[in-house]
């Protein structure tokens, strides 16, 4: 006896692919990202910068025509010069300002609410004991 076949169409509605990945990566449409930019400079740091301004002590104010320099010392001794424009403490300030007896350093801060703001301290030449 001969056997008789009906064919059934195939329909895949309903039915899962064997052959689709078992994870797919899901596209959600793309929404406006906030970046954040990363505090701090993006280079590596100087020694100086990784100083905090109470363990500098100012050392010593030379000018020669017209252009001024400072010697900063750390705790163990060891000196650094300096000049207008020098980054400089662990707020990342600049050295704006060197008088006579005096270095002015500025550095940006910033509040809770993201507010910039600009704060100045100064380290003030060491007079000899005596004087």
């Amino acid at each position: 006896m001969a056997a008789v076949s009906t064919r059934m169409p195939y329909n895949p509605v309903g039915k899962i692919d064997p052959f689709a990945p078992l994870y797919k990566e899901e596209t959600k449409p793309k929404t406006q990202e906030v970046v954040a930019k990363p505090k701090g400079p993006e280079r590596p740091r100087t020694p100086l910068e990784k100083l905090d301004l109470g363990q500098l002590k100012l050392t010593a104010i030379v000018t020669s025509n017209g252009y001024k320099r400072a010697l900063v010392e750390e705790a163990t001794g060891k000196g650094y010069v300096v000049t207008v424009g020098t980054r400089i403490g662990l707020e990342r300030g600049t050295i704006t300002e060197i008088d006579q007896g005096r270095i002015v350093i500025e550095h940006q801060t910033e509040d809770d609410f993201g507010k910039a703001t600009s704060q100045k301290r100064e380290l003030k030449l060491q007079k000899p004991p005596g004087d």
